[in-house]
């Protein structure tokens, strides 16, 4: 039998193979240009020389095999110090590729599911195989002439079908009890998808006489149940269509999500781009989430290194490895989402979280409960308030905990969080002496940057002609954009007593922490 023969055999059999061919040969290889071997889980077929090479070669093949690693070229050297051990002077590159076994679909029960899902099935290149211990529903007459249709007992006829990896079984008999048997028989042929067709009073039933006969839990997590993607829809073509999507999901290895590049089903619309809320940001984008920021439009932005609200005076910023740049409308926050850019946009209301039906509203303007931000319950499905001033199952869905200490990042579905004290957070004794506040109404300028080095007595900036100094020794983690008119009393920056061993251009431990208890929020309820 040839090689493509052997290929052939174990794809109409259903079992994955990797095809190896030498495709470059270079000095003293064993085999030549062209020489080609099969390679299964188990079995080897043919040869590219022998020895340490083709036992590299046979290793790679099966972790394409396994899906550890993409099917492409390899290299092995045949010579002292190469990555062989061989001496035979040369090199060899092998092309290694997965072919897939043929996909087949044994569905136990012949009803009006099964009607259903078995030409569609078979439009997508799936060997169909329809069981049934009724003569009357194993009626070939009912399935498309390719169908293979089997009047009999469900655990002997699945038993005697070949199966595995590439092999799917969707069962949706008429009781438990055979229901068992199809799942029982799909278990032990190791079938790539076991999907059952039950309520789950039903599936409970199923699984727990499994365990009674001795699979293992990890087994049974196998089990597809509910059966299906959730793709909408009723009736059994409906139930076909979302069976045969989690079949080819599975089969694909692949998240059954959308592909498309902006996917706004999931949008998140934060208010408040500061260090704190920008924590938040992070923490959403990197799991996927798009985000807007919405700012006012010349915020107050201290810790602007990690804050994304200082797009509004730079244009861009980047905070770890996350860029955020301003948006002029709706459209531009669109196309930045677009290129995985964070938006910032000026809308003091997010009025864009109604425009674009935001799933999740985020409020972190930090006001600490001093005033109304005018975020309410209805301006999305889900919305989560920051700190005081918000109570969760009244005028939000669920509050995060900003007081520092054993609570910080909790979040609370029910209540409030911590009054707000009005004291900085403590780092090495010093609390209020860390903050940098403008003596008298005016026009902030700096006189030092972010990650100076200062000493008590030093003078930072001006208000005016009014000199504001730092209290304490330590680096400038903080400072709002020179230029802004300021009040009284409006915090300039702030300064840290533990110096050098803080990077400013890092999000806080208490930034990340929130953006935690948002996510976990967002996660819970949308």
């Amino acid at each position: 039998m040839s090689l493509f023969e052997q290929l052939d055999e174990l794809a109409a059999q259903g079992e994955p193979a990797a095809l190896l061919t030498i495709v470059r040969k270079d000095g003293s290889a064993p085999r030549e240009v062209g020489d080609k071997m099969v390679v299964t889980a188990d079995e080897e077929y043919g040869t590219i020389g022998g020895g340490t090479v083709e036992h590299l070669a046979v290793q790679d093949a099966r972790s394409v095999l396994s899906g550890a690693d993409d099917p492409g070229v390899r290299t092995y050297e045949l010579e002292r110090g190469g990555n062989t051990g061989m001496v035979c002077g040369g090199e060899m590159d092998v092309f290694i590729d997965r072919v897939r076994g043929q996909a087949r679909l044994y569905i136990a029960g012949g009803g009006h599911i099964s009607v259903e899902l078995a030409p569609l099935a078979e439009r997508l290149g799936y060997a169909v195989t329809v069981v049934d211990d009724r003569e009357a529903y194993a009626d070939p007459g009912q399935f498309p002439d390719d169908t293979d249709v089997i009047h009999g007992d469900y655990d002997e006829a699945l038993g005697d079908l070949p199966m595995g990896t590439e092999t799917a079984v969707a069962v949706a008999t008429r009781s438990g009890t055979f229901d068992q048997d199809a799942v029982a028989a799909a278990l032990d042929g190791e079938a790539g998808y076991v999907g059952l067709v039950a309520s789950e009073t039903k599936a409970d039933h199923v699984l727990d006489s499994l365990t009674e006969s001795g699979y293992a839990r990890r087994d049974l997590s196998r089990i597809r149940t509910p059966v299906g993607l959730d793709l909408g829809g009723s009736g059994p073509a409906a139930v076909a269509l979302s069976i045969l999507a989690e079949v080819s999901m599975d089969r694909h290895d692949t998240t059954g999500e959308r592909a498309t590049r902006l996917n706004l089903e999931n949008l998140v619309v934060v208010r408040g781009g500061g260090d704190l809320g920008s924590g938040v940001v992070y923490r959403l984008q990197q799991a996927g989430f798009p985000v807007i920021v919405t700012e006012v439009e010349q915020p107050t932005v201290v810790r602007r290194a990690v804050a994304f609200g200082a797009a509004l005076y730079e244009d861009e910023v980047t905070v770890e490895g996350v860029t955020g740049r301003t948006a002029a409308d709706i459209d531009e926050a669109l196309e930045l989402l677009a290129e995985d850019v964070v938006p910032i946009l000026v809308d003091s209301e997010a009025t864009v979280a109604d425009e674009l039906d935001a799933t999740v509203l985020v409020d972190a303007i930090m006001a600490k409960g001093k005033f109304d931000t005018g975020t309410r319950r209805r301006d999305a499905d889900v919305v989560v308030g920051m700190g005081p001033g918000f109570e969760a199952g009244e005028d939000v869905d669920a509050v995060v905990e900003t007081d520092r200490g054993h609570e910080l990042g909790r979040v609370f579905y029910d209540g409030t969080a911590s009054e707000y004290d009005g004291e900085p957070g403590e780092r090495r004794g010093y609390t209020h002496e860390r903050v940098l506040r403008a003596p008298v109404d005016g026009n902030w300028s700096p006189a030092v940057a972010i990650g100076d080095s200062v000493t008590a007595g030093d003078v930072v900036g001006t208000v005016d002609d009014r000199p504001v100094e730092t209290e304490i020794d330590g680096l400038v983690r903080g400072l709002v954009h020179g230029g802004l008119g300021v009040s009284e009393g409006t915090k300039l920056g702030d300064v840290d007593p533990r110096g050098e061993s803080v990077d400013p251009a890092k999000i806080s431990d208490k930034a990340l922490c929130l953006g935690g208890g948002v996510l976990e929020a967002t996660l819970r309820l949308r």
